[in-house]
């Protein structure tokens, strides 16, 4: 279990300075995916967040159901983040903050994670996790770089890759690929991509990601 898609950090770092706000958004997805991982045994999932952001300043919560296998007793993950991050009118950003993750029936599965991300000019994202984790016996890390180029229509062509690494040599270090067009349909913004791991096993093999979400802003 590793897991919230915490680009949400990325993304509050390219918020400008005076931003004021309150917004929840709320997401139907055919798999909850993390790096390419299914959390819910190849099955959908519905998430919401819960974000706050005020001169560069961001915290938030953001939930999952989930399902790890028979027997395991966590059904949904709650996730605590916050940071602050800047961005440029030269297109340059970053951000630097912490995710703390929980799951509700499995106390013993929650851990933190510090993370810092930077914007490029070209609108590149890159990301990196660390985690100091007993769940996986030492010290884990990722590296997300994300790009988007701008199609005709509003539509987008979506690029991402992560590298993961564990010390605990009994968990599998490995890399995930996607690629996808989202694209705006009044308030809902929809996703299909395909995802894709270098690990073998039913849970992380390639696939079709449908995301459906919108947003409501409560403070601006």
């Amino acid at each position: 279990m590793r897991h919230a898609p915490l680009v949400l950090i990325a993304c509050l770092a390219s918020a400008p300075a005076s931003a004021n706000s309150l917004t929840s958004t709320f997401t139907l997805a055919s798999d909850y995916l993390f790096d390419g991982v299914s959390q819910t045994q190849n099955k959908p999932a519905f998430q919401a967040s819960l974000d706050y952001g005020v001169g560069g300043f961001y915290a938030g919560l953001w939930t999952s159901n989930v399902d790890f296998g028979p027997g395991d007793p966590a059904d949904q993950e709650i996730d605590f983040y916050g940071g602050y991050g800047q961005s440029y009118d030269s297109g340059w950003g970053w951000s630097a903050g912490f995710a703390h993750y929980t799951y509700s029936g499995a106390s013993d599965y929650r851990y933190t994670e510090w993370t810092a991300g930077l914007t490029l000019p070209t609108s590149t994202k890159l990301t990196v996790w660390l985690a100091d984790d007993k769940t996986v016996g030492g010290e884990a890390w990722r590296a997300k770089a994300k790009h988007s180029f701008a199609l005709p229509r509003e539509f987008s062509l979506d690029f991402e890759a992560t590298r993961t690494e564990y010390d605990n040599t009994d968990f599998e270090n490995y890399t995930h690929y996607q690629v996808g067009v989202s694209r705006p349909f009044g308030r809902v913004n929809a996703y299909l991509g395909y995802s894709d791991t270098t690990r073998d096993n039913n849970l992380s093999d390639g696939r079709l990601l449908l995301l459906l979400s919108t947003t409501v802003t409560w403070l601006e």
